[in-house]
């Protein structure tokens, strides 16, 4: 083998050799790298942890959380929101036996305020979660003070069986509303959806018949019992042609897409009691007495 092609073989021979031992040194660097990272990695997350986190024995409800940072006692504290939170529930009237229904509280879970107890907490101490008590809106007190009749207003509009059953049912499920000070009350979601489960039947209606035709008569009624007590109405409309139960421009008409909306724009709690037969529909609304007295306007 010439010489000069000999050299050129043993050259390249060295650089391989010299490139395979490179590759596996820096390999080698790599890992030996990556394991001292993750060694000060979990070194400085111990320290973190000793430092920072949940003192040892600290329990919460039971479960085991020492050594964990604020952010993992947040987590944990967020899972347990669902099994201990409940809704508070307002007294109701209750249509079918006429009593009044109690409230009862309900409850909230206070997540910062048990974070806060639990990173607090001195060794081995057991912490409860931190509860809110939310107390109902309405409470069967408020019902009980109930005992002004501010206003009332009847109609009547005659029809067939299917028109005075609408009324009745209608009138069924406005009966009993009870309104804070600035509620608004719909039309539609005190008396609807109107369907045949609900009780509502076929009857006449403006150009046809349909399901609950009649009960514009009721909230014809209910928009004037909110006119004489002066109330703020916040949504109504005309019928397209006149109606026979009061005079022009003293009606108000409901679909599934259009309402009648007024607000309690007085002081005190309201409540409305209604109901129909034989064509006729009454509402009447009460108020409560105010401190000394005084009725609520």
């Amino acid at each position: 083998m010439p010489a000069p092609y000999f050299c050129r073989w043993q050259w390249c021979c060295e650089l391989r050799v010299t490139g395979a031992v490179s590759w596996r040194a820096v390999l080698l660097l790599l890992i030996f790298s990556l394991s001292v990272f993750l060694l000060v990695y979990s070194l400085g997350d111990r320290v973190n942890r000793y430092f920072r986190g949940v003192k040892p024995g600290v329990t919460l409800e039971g479960v085991a959380v020492e050594r964990l940072l604020a952010g993992e006692v947040r987590e944990k504290v967020e899972q347990m929101r669902a099994a201990v939170e409940i809704a508070p529930r307002n007294a109701r009237y209750d249509r079918k036996t006429g009593n009044i229904a109690g409230e009862l509280p309900g409850m909230a879970l206070d997540v910062e305020g048990t974070v806060r107890e639990v990173m607090e907490a001195e060794k081995s101490q057991r912490v409860k979660l931190t509860l809110i008590s939310l107390e109902p809106e309405l409470t069967a007190e408020h019902f009980q003070s109930i005992t002004r009749k501010i206003t009332s207003f009847s109609t009547s509009g005659g029809g067939g069986a299917g028109r005075t059953d609408n009324l009745y049912t209608a009138a069924k499920y406005l009966d009993g509303t009870v309104l804070a000070p600035g509620d608004v009350l719909s039309f539609n979601k005190a008396t609807g959806p109107r369907t045949f489960e609900r009780g509502y039947s076929m009857a006449p209606v403006v150009g046809g018949v349909g399901i609950g035709g009649g009960v514009c008569q009721v909230a014809t009624t209910l928009y004037n019992v909110a006119l004489r007590a002066g109330l703020e109405i916040i949504e109504r409309h005309r019928h397209s042609v006149p109606v026979g139960y009061v005079p022009p421009g003293r009606d108000a008409t409901v679909t599934n897409y259009i309402d009648l909306k007024f607000r309690n724009s007085t002081d005190g709690f309201l409540k409305i009691r209604s109901g129909a037969g034989g064509g006729h529909a009454w509402v009447q609304l009460w108020g409560q007495q105010l401190d000394k007295g005084t009725p609520a306007k």
